[in-house]
């Protein structure tokens, strides 16, 4: 029976075992249609080899240009499937044909915005907010930047909370207490399946304090989540769909990048802020590490860049001694 099993049932077989957020499920899923799509042949879990597994990590890091972090993270999805099959027999016993197939993961500069960009962003969301309250700006669909103090609002969250995307989409009205200047990030929207709390600095309060007033004037409860751009909109309470969420964000998020003339992301504000507040280590490090939610500090560490004029004035006063250049 083991050697017939399909894989979407492997799929099934570990979900069931295992409790996994709806995203996480999705992930599984790409993974596998990739490897699947790859192989062309129709070839069942049982019968896949160790040869086949690398041929496909030659393509991808190879042909397709993929970053050793995603392969990595595609073995690791692939592999612990192999490991649960093989555990509860629904592979023919063996060697997990996924051990053994990592690389050096690539050590990349963190992608963040500089000064320049961040000014242009919020100059070109400030004019279109002045547009529109002149009565000026497309409304609704016809612009993915619309309404402009929304997505303001959705930029100022990002850029000095350092949350995550899905972390955005899962906060409900009930998490935000303005009174006492903090946010409680849920479990539902956590990477790392952690709560924790983080503040609202003044710069954010009164964008929220509008979204907050916005929400209940429609109403929406406690339980409701907060950002949702249908709402605001339609000025009405609407049904919630994530996905439809995800969209919307992405979409604002791709026109956004195309009318500044550079990529801009959630993920991006979350770096540039590490960054910053990295610059200090011995200050920030604690401090960083738990506005981000990092398990381990080696994570935080990522952050820490080279500030060029401090090692450029180091190495010549050190290296003065060598030249017969003055100090």
């Amino acid at each position: 029976m083991c050697n017939e099993i399909t894989w979407d049932e492997l799929l099934e077989e570990y979900f069931l075992a295992r409790r996994l957020k709806a995203i996480s499920e999705q992930s599984y899923r790409k993974v596998v249609k990739g490897f699947v799509d790859y192989l062309d042949e129709g070839v069942p879990p049982a019968r896949i080899s160790h040869q086949q597994v690398l041929r496909w990590r030659r393509h991808l890091l190879n042909d397709k240009k993929r970053s050793s972090q995603t392969w990595n993270n595609k073995m690791a999805h692939l592999r612990a499937l192999y490991n649960h099959a093989l555990e509860h027999e629904l592979l023919p016993a063996g060697k997990n044909p996924f051990n053994q197939c990592n690389v050096p993961r690539d050590k990349k500069k963190k992608k963040t915005l500089t000064r320049t960009q961040m000014l242009k962003i919020y100059l070109l969301m400030e004019q279109c907010e002045e547009a529109e309250g002149k009565g000026q700006g497309q409304r609704g669909g016809r612009n993915a930047l619309y309404p402009a103090w929304y997505w303001l609002t959705v930029l100022d969250m990002l850029r000095y909370t350092g949350i995550r995307f899905n972390q955005l989409l899962h906060i409900r009205l009930r998490d935000v207490n303005l009174l006492e200047g903090y946010l409680d990030l849920c479990l539902e929207g956590s990477k790392t399946r952690r709560e924790w709390r983080v503040p609202i600095v003044t710069v954010l309060k009164s964008r929220l304090q509008r979204l907050m007033a916005q929400a209940e004037s429609v109403g929406a409860t406690a339980n409701d989540f907060l950002f949702d751009v249908d709402r605001v909109v339609l000025n009405q309470q609407v049904e919630w769909d994530v996905e439809h969420a995800r969209q919307k964000v992405r979409s604002f998020f791709n026109r956004l990048s195309k009318m500044c003339g550079f990529e801009v992301s959630p993920h991006r504000f979350r770096h540039t802020l590490a960054t910053d507040l990295m610059k200090s280590p011995d200050r920030n490090l604690q401090l960083v590490k738990n506005l981000l939610g990092h398990c381990c500090v080696s994570t935080t560490m990522e952050y820490v860049e080279l500030d060029m004029k401090i090692v450029g004035k180091t190495l010549e006063s050190e290296l003065a001694i060598y030249t017969d250049k003055k100090r």
